[in-house]
C-alpha cells in the first residue's frame, strides 16, 4: 500500500496574546505557554494533513521540529514506520543514522511504535524520534528532531494533539469497512500502478468484502478479461504476504476468513473483471509464506554452520601446520651435530655412557683418536 497524504485548503491559525492553535479537518493542537512561537508566524504550518513545527535560534538555523501526518488507511504501526523511516523511505530520513530497534512508547495519549536516530544538517548534529500508531482508520507518523546538546520543547505540544474525528480502534473487518467506507467518499486511495481504491463493501450476509479498484490505464474494450485476473491472481498472490501484515483492513479480512472480491472497473465504471480470494487461498499464501520463511531460516542455518565448518577447517589446518612446524623443529633439534668438549675427569667411556652411544661410535667419528686417552679442551664429535 502506498502512503497517502490528502492536501485540504490552509486552516487559519489562531494567535492570542499567550497561546497559539493550529487545527484541519483531523486534528488541532495548542501552545498554551510557549510564546517563542509567536515570535516566529511559520512556527505552526498547517498542511492538510500534516502540521509542521518549528523553532529557530537567533541565526534562523532549526532548534528543533515537530511535523505531524496523518495517513488515511490504517496500516499496522512497527511495519509502517519500519518502511517510511528505518528503511529510509521518508525524504526527511534519507540522511539519518545510528537507528536503534524499535521499541514501545506513547504519545498524546497513544500507546505507540517509535525508533530513534541521528540526522545532520547544515552542520549541525539532531537527535531524533519517530513515532507511528493507528487512530481510528488512519495512521500516524510523528517525526521531532533537536539539536544534540539541547533541550527539547515540542513534546510538549505534540501532548496537546486532540482529533477531530472518531478514533475508536479499528478491530473487526466490520468496523474497517465502515470506516475505509468513509475514506473513500472523499478520496481515491492508490493501490499501485496507477490503481486506485474507490469502493468497499460488506456483503449483507457479512461473508464476503469486496473492494472496488477504478483501472484507469485499460477499458473494457481493449482487454482479454481472463489474461488480466490471471496477471492480478499472480500479482496478488506475490504482493499477499506484505500486504496482509501491513494492512490492518486486509489482515482483518484474512483473520475473519471472509472472502475478498476484487472488482476491477475502468474509469466509466464498466465491470472489467472480478478476482474472488477465498479463505482457503489466505491458507495457501500463510503456507506460502511460513515455507519461504523456514527456507530462509535453513538458509541462515546452512550459512552459519558452513561459516563454522570452513573457520573449523582453517583453524584445523592451522593446528595441523604448527604441529608440522614443530615436528620439523624436533627432528632438525634431533639431527642436528653434538660436539663435546673435554673436561677434567672425563673418559671415553663417560662421555659414551653421557650420550648414550659406545666407545667405538664416537672413535669411528672421530678419526684422530687412536687410543682411550683423550686431552682437556679436545673436541670431541658425538653425532
Amino acid at each position: 500500500m502506498k502512503r497517502y497524504l490528502s492536501i485540504i485548503v490552509l486552516a487559519a491559525v489562531a494567535m492570542t496574546a499567550g497561546a497559539a492553535t493550529v487545527e484541519n479537518d483531523f486534528f488541532r493542537i495548542s501552545t498554551p505557554d510557549d510564546s517563542w512561537f509567536l515570535t516566529n508566524d511559520d512556527a505552526l504550518r498547517p498542511y492538510g494533513a500534516r502540521v509542521d513545527i518549528a523553532r529557530v535560534d537567533a541565526r534562523g538555523a532549526t532548534l528543533e521540529l515537530a511535523r505531524i501526518d496523518y495517513i488515511e488507511g490504517a496500516f499496522a504501526p512497527r511495519l509502517y514506520l519500519t518502511k517510511q523511516v528505518v528503511e529510509k523511505k521518508d525524504v526527511f530520513c534519507r540522511t539519518a543514522t545510528d537507528f536503534t530497534d524499535v521499541y514501545e512508547s506513547r504519545i498524546a495519549g497513544y500507546d505507540c511504535q517509535s525508533v530513534q536516530f541521528k540526522k545532520t544538517s547544515n552542520g549541525y548534529g539532531y537527535d531524533c524520534e519517530a513515532m507511528t500508531y493507528n487512530a481510528g482508520y488512519g495512521t500516524f507518523l510523528i517525526i521531532m528532531a533537536h539539536r544534540s546538546g539541547n533541550p527539547s520543547l515540542v513534546g510538549r505540544i505534540v501532548e496537546t494533539m486532540a482529533y477531530k474525528f472518531d478514533t475508536a480502534p479499528m478491530t473487526t473487518a466490520a468496523r474497517l469497512v465502515a470506516a475505509a467506507q468513509q475514506v473513500v467518499k472523499k478520496h481515491h486511495l492508490p493501490i499501485g500502478n496507477n490503481e486506485h481504491l474507490s469502493g468497499v463493501d460488506l456483503s449483507p450476509d457479512s461473508s464476503t468484502v469486496t473492494l472496488k479498484v477504478t483501472v484507469p490505464y485499460i477499458t473494457k474494450e481493449n482487454v482479454n478479461v481472463p489474461a488480466f485476473v490471471m496477471t492480478k491472481r499472480d500479482a496478488w498472490f506475490r504482493q499477499a504476504p506484505e500486504a496482509l501484515k501491513f494492512n490492518l483492513l486486509l489482515a482483518a479480512i484474512t483473520r475473519e476468513r471472509k472472502n475478498l472480491r476484487y472488482l476491477y472497473v475502468d474509469t466509466k465504471g464498466n465491470e472489467i473483471g472480478t478476482l474472488l480470494i477465498m479463505p482457503e487461498e489466505y491458507e495457501q499464501v500463510e503456507r506460502l509464506e511460513a515455507e519461504r520463511i523456514e527456507r530462509e531460516a535453513k538458509a541462515r542455518e546452512a550459512a552459519v554452520k558452513a561459516q563454522q565448518e570452513e573457520r573449523a577447517r582453517q583453524e584445523a589446518a592451522e593446528q595441523a601446520r604448527i604441529l608440522e612446524e614443530q615436528r620439523k623443529a624436533a627432528e632438525a633439534a634431533a639431527n642436528a651435530p653434538i660436539t663435546h668438549v673435554v673436561k677434567s675427569g672425563d673418559s671415553l667411556t663417560k662421555i659414551a655412557k653421557q650420550y648414550s652411544v659406545t666407545v667405538n661410535e664416537i672413535k669411528r667419528l672421530n678419526p684422530n683418536i687412536k687410543s682411550d686417552k683423550i686431552n682437556i679442551g679436545q673436541k670431541i664429535v658425538i653425532r
